[in-house]
């Protein structure tokens, strides 16, 4: 039996699908990409074992996975002005309805196995990610998130004895919290005032996660990133998301050409903000005086004369609603909806970490079993792209979508 920790992994099941099929070759002559049955075989088989080496990675961390799946956002009916995510088109290459068949296939060998999947009706998988992510630390469980999209670098944080984390396997890149590696290099003094126990090798699992940690950033040389999620999320409002259609809070155009607020400029109107205001806080994007006053100071410093004042508030507002992920920005019954759910989930301790922990694992017993180790070719599936948050390759490639 092996030993499992005290982190919740929880993963993003559209990356993780999408980043396997953007790397899956070609094995025959079919004129779309999964339009075989051979190319079907080959997607299971390298779903299998990438997922079985991830969680391999984190042994010894983990006790609980849970499985994210998305659902059509709410963001697109509640601002459908803003056309969220209406630079996406499918990729006709590809045989879309094997994709899903696969794909529904292997999340369900991964719940036969114990892996909770969670999907709610209008959520996202980052809308999931973030209920997950604040009800685990409620019950005292750290969260390790895994996924490409750094959206979610605005969830990392410390939290008392408990923490977030998130993995970026393309890069091999661990977000974290300020200290964080001050925190994971400190053995923390284990006393006892019994002197039987002075006699025995033990390690407190405070310690253990950090030797895990350790041993994981070291061997496969993984680089740590301390973030400030506050500071994350005023740049992402200001910034805005090309990926996902959302623009930047001031943006104009001159010979065809779209200019926007930068991440340089951001950094100085964010730091402008905080030697007025203090220490940042994501409530502060709620508040219509504070709001007023971020404006002001995008005005001064893009020396503004392409968008009102009122304009510009209008779009803080509906990228902190598109983009900020907490309690104040999601509609209520879909926040209801998804604690309730993770709520009667959480408790949960059904995962056979064995039983995903290797490819043969995975596909025992199913109508994907095979001896032929060759078809997964091999786990290392994530490119070392530039943008590890860039789905564009869903789209069809003779579209080209927005640049701001």
């Amino acid at each position: 039996m092996k030993k499992t920790g005290r982190h919740t992994l929880v993963v993003d099941g559209n990356y993780f699908l999408f980043r396997t099929l953007y790397v899956l070759p070609r094995l025959g002559k079919s004129k779309e990409l999964l339009g075989s049955s051979e190319e079907s075989q080959s997607f299971m088989a390298k779903l299998a074992t990438d997922f079985a080496y991830q969680v391999r990675l984190f042994e010894g961390l983990i006790d609980k996975i849970v499985w994210t799946v998305d659902s059509r956002s709410w963001r697109k009916d509640f601002y459908p002005e803003a056309d969220y995510k209406g630079n996406r088109k499918q990729d006709s290459t590809i045989n879309w309805e094997n994709f899903s068949k696969v794909s529904e296939d292997f999340i369900g060998l991964l719940v036969r196995q114990g892996v909770i999947v969670s999907k709610i009706d209008g959520a996202e998988g980052d809308d999931l990610m973030y209920a997950w992510n604040t009800e685990s630390l409620a019950n005292n469980k750290s969260v390790i998130m895994f996924t490409g999209d750094r959206d979610i670098v605005q969830l990392v944080c410390k939290n008392n004895d408990t923490h977030t984390i998130l993995f970026s396997p393309a890069h091999k890149k661990l977000y974290t919290y300020q200290g964080f590696s001050e925190w994971m290099n400190t053995e923390e003094q284990e006393t006892s005032t019994d002197i039987f126990d002075l006699m025995k090798v033990s390690v407190s699992p405070e310690n253990q996660a950090k030797k895990l940690l350790q041993t994981l950033v070291k061997k496969k040389k993984v680089d740590i990133i301390e973030v400030d999620p506050e500071e994350f999320r005023f740049r992402k409002v200001l910034t805005g998301d090309a990926g996902d259609n959302v623009t930047p809070a001031y943006w104009y155009v001159s010979k065809d050409r779209r200019y926007g607020i930068s991440e340089k400029k951001a950094e100085e109107i964010v730091s402008e903000f905080k030697q007025k205001h203090g220490v940042l806080s994501h409530m502060y994007l709620y508040n219509d005086e504070l709001v007023t006053d971020l404006a002001n100071i995008i005005i001064r410093v893009m020396k503004a004369k392409h968008m009102t004042r009122e304009q510009i508030i209008a779009n803080i507002k509906s990228n902190v609603n598109l983009m900020v992920l907490s309690a104040e920005s999601i509609p209520e019954g879909i926040l209801d909806e998804m604690f309730r759910s993770i709520e009667s989930k959480i408790s949960l301790n059904t995962l056979k970490i064995n039983g995903v922990s290797s490819m043969k694992s995975i596909l025992e017993n199913s109508p994907y079993k095979t001896e032929d180790t060759s078809i997964a070719v091999s786990s290392k599936i994530f490119k070392d792209d530039e943008d590890d948050s860039d789905f564009s390759f869903i789209s069809d490639r003779k579209q080209k979508g927005k640049i701001f």
